[in-house]
């Protein structure tokens, strides 16, 4: 496991906590405040959050999150009272903040590291695609290694996210595509390696998305996702709170294979693995016992 994570998450889970005791007791006029509000009341209902501070002292690395919070805070009420959008909120916030949350906070880049080391043994001579490249907050850590790939695709829904972290990459033979990862893609692939950080969750239909990627594998080929986690099935993640501002997460189908929106837990990623047809299926699990944060998964065509 990452020895960080618990600490980090004993810094948030006062902050989320605070919050949480607010938006319980407010009524929603939505079903995305609803979200949120349902969130909230299964942390003040559990009560595992704990409600002080480790250490007067905040650990660098989470200015990101808690900038997010520090939002959700401010315009909490108006939000769930519909005073106040969503998308003005993720505004005020702006690029740099979601940048800063998802590049370069802790909390995140955990994920990065841990799919960058996974990769780095197989990355010589390979065919590889990144899905949800997004700010780069994992491919950065990988410019070095990426140089002796035979081919590295990478992509997302905005071709200014690409280009940014392409030029970052010299010597890399590197690509773009925009690929939404709910709609299958045409003439891309095969690939020896597929690997994605935090995005394969928000996912409209699992199934469909594991499938076409099993499908743009070569035989023997591994997809590699770095994913958080909710804490268990009855404890959602503290992250759920701000990521509830973000169509695509709090609005994803549920199903009984699916019982959240937002992160899955380990069984039902390997449940949907299973499902989708891969095989020699793994995982480096990150977890202090009651609290699952995630991992790397592996999971071979």
């Amino acid at each position: 496991m990452n020895e960080l994570l618990p600490a980090l998450y004993d810094h948030l889970e006062p902050v989320a906590l605070r919050i949480a005791r607010r938006a319980a007791m407010l009524e929603p006029v939505d079903a995305q405040r609803a979200y949120l509000v349902d969130v909230a009341r299964q942390i003040v209902t559990h009560g595992s959050f704990r409600a002080e501070e480790p250490s007067l002292v905040t650990p660098p690395g989470l200015e990101g999150a808690l900038g997010w919070f520090k939002l959700l805070d401010v315009h909490l009420e108006d939000f769930v009272a519909g005073r106040a959008e969503a998308a003005e909120i993720i505004a005020e916030g702006g690029g740099r903040l979601w940048e800063t949350f998802q590049a370069r906070d802790i909390v995140c880049a955990v994920f990065g590291h841990g799919v960058a080391r996974a990769l780095a043994p197989m990355l010589p001579g390979a065919d590889v695609l990144e899905l949800g490249t997004g700010t780069g907050g994992t491919t950065r850590r990988m410019a070095a290694d990426l140089t002796t790939a035979n081919r590295v695709v990478l992509s997302d829904l905005r071709q200014s996210f690409l280009d940014r972290v392409g030029a970052e990459l010299p010597g890399v033979p590197l690509e773009t595509a925009i690929i939404d990862i709910n709609q299958p893609p045409a003439g891309i692939g095969p690939f020896d390696l597929i690997f994605s950080t935090n995005c394969i969750h928000v996912a409209r239909d699992l199934p469909l998305t594991l499938g076409w990627i099993r499908r743009g594998l070569k035989p023997g080929g591994a997809l590699v996702l770095g994913e958080g986690s909710h804490y268990s099935e009855v404890v959602p993640s503290p992250v759920s709170l701000v990521l509830s501002l973000f169509n695509g997460w709090w609005d994803v189908p549920t199903s009984p294979e699916r019982p959240q929106p937002g992160f899955l837990l380990p069984q039902h990623w390997f449940a949907a693995f299973e499902a989708a047809g891969y095989r020699n299926t793994s995982m480096e699990r990150w977890t202090d016992g009651p609290r699952t944060f995630g991992g790397v998964y592996w999971a071979f065509a």
